[in-house]
């Protein structure tokens, strides 16, 4: 068993980014760590903080089904960072 942290320092995902995404096919090029951790900040701010990996994975079915679409990664993430958003002003 590792003593090592569970940590993974910033510079470090993006070879972990390019190690996921080749392990499940993907084009890591594809997808934006920093917009996607936006997103997951604004969620977990805006909304509920467990509701920061429920989005994320719900954003990777979106954006899957989309496939042709070279633009859903980031037209999506727009979408529901805003959706956060509101979703915070509506419970004021």
């Amino acid at each position: 068993m590792s003593t090592s942290p569970k940590h993974l320092p910033p510079e470090a995902l993006d070879a972990w980014l390019i190690a996921a995404a080749d392990e499940l096919g993907l084009d890591a090029s594809e997808i934006s760590i920093g917009a996607l951790l936006d997103l997951a900040r604004d969620v977990a701010h805006d909304v509920a903080r467990p509701a920061a990996p429920l989005t994320t994975f719900l954003l990777g079915i979106a954006v899957g089904r989309a496939a042709d679409d070279p633009t859903a990664f980031a037209t999506l993430t727009a979408r529901l960072t805003e959706r956060a958003a509101r979703w915070s002003a509506e419970r004021e």
